[in-house]
């Protein structure tokens, strides 16, 4: 089973999006938390994910919708972070 089968199509550019923001995040005076920038991105991707997926796509506020929302946004957020760790590790060879 492949991870990419369960974040929707649309939310993809969410991922080029968040990583966007954790260079910004991580250029700014807060530089020196940057354990934070995961949890950022968390937080923005569910914001996002739920606004999308309960209003666009008019599924609602249930709660199957919240706990998918929550799941999808948890992987777009770790698809984002392990990216950025992949760019890092190739930078540091």
């Amino acid at each position: 089973m492949n991870i990419m089968e369960f974040i929707k199509p649309e939310l993809f550019i969410l991922v080029v999006f968040l990583y966007a923001v954790g260079l910004f995040v991580r250029g700014g005076p807060w530089e020196k938390k940057s354990w934070l920038i995961p949890y950022i991105l968390l937080g923005i991707s569910f914001i996002i994910t739920l606004a999308y997926v309960a209003i666009f796509m008019g599924e609602g506020f249930s709660p199957p919708v919240i706990v998918a929302v929550v799941i999808q946004s948890v992987l777009i957020a770790a698809v984002t972070v392990y990216g950025n760790e992949l760019i890092e590790q190739i930078k540091d060879k």
